[in-house]
């Protein structure tokens, strides 16, 4: 059986005889079909981004080949919900690294620029950092207790004001009522989503849902009052489901800007690192106040503030805008500080810019590897890049 050297100087070849296939047969058949993945996956990144993509009907057809052959089970666009176009190649390891792609969740990067192949090394990795694997959220409660969650059982954390903090499955945390609230004053606490910490989903008291993403925190009411509006604020990023009540507004606020709704599906990116705030609607209506400026949204549309000016889009790319609750980087014509920001944010490093590589980047990848497989894919385009402990380097 062949070693995997001799696999990788197969992979060199521009075209495989039916001896080549042969060998690759019998190398799957020997047990390494995860390591023929990742030699695959090593080939496919080198090479990815040079070539044009196929038509659908030709990619199915070259993936069944994959598929009958090789025994990858992959259909072209079914991974997880994501569409990966193939590029035409002569180099049959392209097909078939791409077969593994697609099965593998990670997307590609496409650069605006034409890419010059650099005999310098582009990637220099010397620790690497993994995706996180846990939430390292924490409730502040109105005492000022602090519940780390990632250090707590499942079950109720806190009682206040008759209503119940539990954690559940998953990570998730809820409020439940158990009687009215003898408060007179509404009290407040704020859930801190870190940087590296995984998305914190949570279920306010009125049965509103929210899903808070890394570098983000939300202040809201243990229990809402019966009446008047439900007000909570936000920093950073959060999507929102909230519960219907014609009588009780729902109000996110950041700084002067505030959404007022009353039952819908909306998104709401407020960094302050960012230099607009972007409101992003998905189901029902809400209407945005700043300042002097008020707008009302309609499903797809998505409004940008920023100087006391609010900039209406009517046609939101909702894939991008949600990409970060479903678990992938998704980018659309961005600059390189835009996805480094979102870098910096899931893997909880600090960016060091020696050079800022110009034009923009379209394309994704999943969340859930590790920081050197996005800087790989973004080092196609001749970025060069140094990983060192908690810190990535844009070098020259």
């Amino acid at each position: 059986m062949a070693t995997s050297d001799q696999i990788w100087e197969l992979l060199e070849k521009s075209e495989w005889s039916d001896d080549d296939w042969r060998v690759i047969s019998e190398y799957l058949d020997g047990g390494n079909v995860s390591e023929l993945s990742e030699l695959l996956k090593e080939r496919f990144a080198a090479d990815m981004l040079i070539h044009t993509p196929v038509d659908r009907g030709q990619s199915d057809r070259v993936l069944q080949m994959v598929h009958d052959r090789l025994g990858f089970a992959a259909h072209a666009g079914s991974a997880h919900g994501a569409v990966v176009p193939l590029r035409r190649s002569r180099f049959p390891w392209m097909v078939a690294a791409a077969a593994v792609v697609i099965t593998s969740t990670v997307f590609y990067f496409r650069y605006t620029h034409t890419m010059v192949p650099s005999a310098q090394p582009v990637v220099i990795i010397k620790h690497d950092v993994q995706a996180p694997l846990t939430s390292r959220a924490t409730v502040t409660l109105a005492s000022g207790q602090k519940v780390f969650l990632d250090s707590v059982a499942n079950g109720t954390l806190a009682t206040e004001s008759r209503v119940k903090l539990n954690k559940v499955a998953d990570g998730k945390i809820t409020y439940e009522r158990t009687a009215a609230s003898d408060q007179a004053t509404v009290i407040y606490n704020t859930l801190s989503n870190p940087r590296g910490s995984r998305v914190v989903d949570m279920t306010l008291a009125d049965g509103s849902r929210v899903w808070l993403n890394a570098a983000s925190s939300l202040t809201y009411p243990v229990s809402f009052s019966a009446t008047g509006e439900r007000k909570v604020s936000i920093t950073g990023e959060a999507y929102f489901e909230v519960t219907h009540d014609a009588s009780r507004p729902f109000i996110v606020s950041k700084g002067d800007m505030q959404v007022m709704v009353l039952g819908t599906h909306f998104n709401v990116n407020a960094y302050d690192d960012e230099e607009n705030i972007k409101v992003t609607l998905l189901e029902g209506a809400v209407k945005i106040n700043s300042h002097a400026q008020s707008i009302l949204l309609k499903p797809g549309q998505q409004a940008q503030v920023n100087d006391n000016k609010i900039t209406l889009s009517n046609a939101a790319d909702m894939e991008q805008v949600m990409a970060w609750k479903n678990g992938n980087f998704v980018f659309k014509k961005s600059g390189i500080g835009e996805i480094m920001r979102q870098v910096s944010r899931w893997y909880d490093v600090d960016v060091e810019y020696q050079s800022t590589p110009p034009g923009t980047f379209s394309g994704g990848v999943s969340r859930n590897t590790n920081v050197s497989n996005v800087m790989k894919i973004l080092a196609l385009s001749d970025v060069r890049f140094k990983i060192d402990g908690k810190k990535v380097i844009l070098t020259k």
